[in-house]
C-alpha cells in the first residue's frame, strides 16, 4: 500500500491506497496553530497503528518550496523552514518517500488524469489558506530556477496594503485568501476583484490554454466563477487568447499527485 499525504495550510490528509483515488483508508483533521515534524510523525504513526498498516512508499504535498530529496526551504503557514523532511520520513518509516510543493501535485494530477490531460499549457491555482499556483508548459510543470516558481498569492497588488505573513504588504493572499477572509481584513479589492488581476497578469505572461482553480476557499461566499472569468477577461491584455477557466473536479488534487509521484519511486 502506498501513502499519500497533504500537509497544508491549515489541514492534514492522509491517505492509503493502491490506485489513485480509491482509498482504503482516509484521513482529515484540522492540524494546531503549531505543528511540528515531530507532531507529523506521531500523527502518522497513531493512524498507521490504527490502520495496522506499514507503507511501501510516501507521497507528501507540503505548502512549501522544496528542494532536492525533499528539503524544505521554506513554509510560511507552517512556520517551517529548512527542515529535512524527506530524510525525517525516509528514517521513520525505512521505504521510499517523496516530498512535493502542493501545487506542483494538484498541477501534476490535473495533468496526468484530470482536465488538463488534454492541453499543453495551462496555469493551475489553489486558493486555501494562502493562494499557490503552478504553471504547466509543453505538458510538463515548470518549477522555476530554483523550485519557487509556486507563489501566486504573493504577487503583491497594493503595496501600502495590509501586511502579509511572507513579510510583504499587499500581496494578493491578504485579500482573496482563506486566510485572508478568516480575518476579516479589509482592503480597496474585493477578493474576486483581486484574484482576477492576479490570473490575469499571469493570462498575459503565459496564454495558457486552461486554468484550473480548486481550494478549500473556493466555497466561501465571495467567490463566484462567472464574475471571475468576467473580470480575468477585463483584466487581461486584449489581444492574448483568453483560457477556458475550469474548478478542478476532484476535491483532493494535491492529494491525489502526491500519490501520484509515489508510483514513480523505486521501491
Amino acid at each position: 500500500m502506498r501513502l499519500a499525504i497533504d500537509l497544508g495550510g491549515t489541514h492534514l490528509r492522509i491517505a492509503v491506497g493502491s490506485s489513485v483515488g480509491s482509498w482504503t483508508h482516509f484521513h482529515k483533521e484540522r492540524r494546531g496553530a503549531v505543528f511540528s515534524p515531530d507532531d507529523l510523525l506521531e500523527c502518522l504513526r497513531i493512524h498507521l497503528n490504527n490502520w495496522q498498516l506499514k507503507p511501501a512508499s510516501i507521497g507528501i504535498s507540503v505548502a512549501a518550496v522544496v528542494g532536492e530529496t525533499g528539503y524544505l526551504v521554506a513554509a510560511e503557514n507552517l512556520g517551517w523552514s529548512n527542515v529535512p523532511l524527506g530524510h525525517i520520513l525516509r528514517q521513520a518509516f525505512s521505504c521510499p518517500v517523496v516530498v512535493e510543493t502542493d501545487v506542483y501535485c494538484g498541477a501534476y494530477y490535473e495533468l496526468k488524469h484530470g482536465i488538463v490531460q488534454h492541453h499543453s499549457s495551462a496555469l493551475y491555482v489553489s486558493v486555501g489558506t494562502g493562494i499557490g499556483h503552478a504553471v504547466i508548459i509543453d505538458g510538463k510543470i515548470w518549477r522555476g530556477a530554483h523550485g519557487a516558481a509556486n507563489a501566486l498569492g504573493h504577487m503583491v497588488l497594493q503595496p501600502d496594503g495590509i501586511q502579509c505573513y511572507c513579510g510583504h504588504k499587499g500581496c494578493l493572499c491578504t485579500v482573496a485568501s482563506g486566510r485572508a477572509q478568516e480575518q476579516s481584513n479589509s482592503s480597496g479589492k474585493s477578493p474576486i476583484e483581486a484574484l482576477a488581476q492576479a490570473i490575469a497578469s499571469a493570462v498575459t505572461l503565459l496564454e495558457p490554454e486552461v486554468v484550473v482553480l480548486s481550494g478549500g476557499a473556493l466555497k466561501q461566499s465571495w467567490f463566484d466563477l462567472c464574475t471571475l472569468v468576467a473580470a480575468i477577461s477585463s483584466f487581461s491584455y486584449p489581444a492574448v487568447r483568453l483560457p477556458e477557466v475550469f474548478l478542478s473536479e476532484q476535491n483532493e488534487p494535491n492529494l491525489l499527485g502526491a500519490f501520484l509521484l509515489t508510483q514513480e519511486l523505486k521501491q
